[in-house]
């Protein structure tokens, strides 16, 4: 299951999203050596976790700690890719557009996961972006992944990179940023790819009331008993 959480549905999911930002931190920072600016120690909310952010997110089994997680930002709006790293865009200027969003903030909790269950998340996760951009009409999505990583990229989607990859000494790593077409050939190379079955990853924003955990259901119930009101 991906929990898919927007403006719309964000008030039944704040447990998750406190999880996701502290899970975000203590990979990001604690594992990977990223240096966030302005963020809170043990908690990584940046200035680009906003309203319009549309956050996927992957549970573990007890669905109370988050495992895995990723954002999708609207470029017409602020996003890392120009706010902050439009020096990765030598071959283009950075991709704006209604149907361009940026996916960021793509963490997987290996530590939490056995070696395969990580796998399947990440597939799992992979496979819901694109799905959602497709009910969205979403045609492209930007990153900035590990050149490491750019390899699997390039295996599930139609990919261009945006400019050469960049060595940062700090983190040991070279980045690359690139633009991904989201088509329906994109979800079924990952189901193919990782083994996923042809109805996964089953996406859910549970705005229907039985299928919310207790606490959120309780708090659904308020909510419209106080618009009732």
């Amino acid at each position: 299951m991906v929990e898919i959480i927007s403006k719309e549905n964000a008030s039944l999911y704040e447990d998750v999203l406190d999880d996701m930002f502290r899970m975000r931190y203590r990979v990001a920072v604690g594992q990977w050596g990223w240096r966030i600016p302005n963020i809170e120690i043990g908690y990584d909310k940046d200035d680009y976790d906003r309203a319009d952010t549309v956050y996927f997110v992957c549970l573990d089994v007890t669905e109370t700690h988050v495992v895995a997680c990723g954002r999708l930002n609207p470029t017409i709006g602020p996003h890392l890719l120009r706010d902050v790293f439009s020096h990765h865009c030598q071959f283009q200027d950075v991709p704006i557009g209604p149907d361009i969003y940026e996916l960021s903030r793509y963490v997987v909790d290996r530590d939490a996961l056995t070696k395969d269950e990580a796998v399947a998340v990440r597939a799992r996760i992979a496979a819901a972006f694109n799905l959602f951009c497709l009910e969205s009409g979403i045609k492209y999505v930007s990153l900035l992944t590990y050149l490491s990583s750019y390899s699997r990229t390039l295996a599930q989607w139609p990919t261009r990179p945006l400019g050469p990859a960049i060595y940062y000494p700090q983190d040991k790593a070279a980045y690359i940023a690139a633009l991904c077409e989201m088509l329906p050939e994109g979800v079924a190379n990952i189901r193919r790819t990782y083994g996923l079955r042809d109805d996964e990853p089953h996406l859910s924003t549970r705005m229907e009331g039985s299928a919310l955990p207790t606490a959120r259901r309780l708090r659904a119930q308020i909510a419209n008993e106080s618009v009732a009101a």
